[in-house]
């Protein structure tokens, strides 16, 4: 797994149009907007499993702690990788990030797998606003 986080003052996001034929979930035209939030953008690899997810929550909890953030944003972004996992295992990791995560009681939310989206934002400008990692 590949993870690029951003603290940001806002980021927004619209889903514009499906990116695969078969989509995993149905959340066409959805739109939303978050403040003081950590986004991390996520590349699910082969060999991934529910431990890599744990762990990167684990990862991403400390900085949105260290940073005082209030929630995590997981977005899919297949474009930090070029080993992908496939798309059925690709969103149930990125589902059980999202599990994990509101077991440890944190605010979380995940930007729809499968489509197109548009984003806007505004990363904030400290030492720990911008992190990449591998897990």
């Amino acid at each position: 797994m590949k993870l690029l986080q951003w603290h940001c003052d806002y980021f927004k996001y619209r889903v514009t149009k499906p990116a695969m034929k078969t989509l995993p979930e149905n959340r066409d035209g959805e739109e939303k907007e978050f403040r003081n939030v950590v986004v991390a953008l996520v590349s699910v690899e082969k060999g991934d499993d529910p431990e890599t997810a744990r762990n990167a929550i684990v990862a991403i909890k400390k900085q949105m702690d260290e940073v005082k953030a209030d929630s995590i944003l997981i977005y899919p972004y297949a474009h930090l990788s070029n080993d992908l996992a496939t798309p059925s295992i690709a969103i149930t990791i990125l589902k059980e990030m999202e599990a994990f995560a509101k077991e440890k009681d944190v605010e979380v939310f995940r930007a729809p797998f499968g489509y197109y989206k548009e984003f806007e934002t505004k990363v904030k400008g400290h030492p720990l606003a911008e992190l990449s990692k591998r897990l």
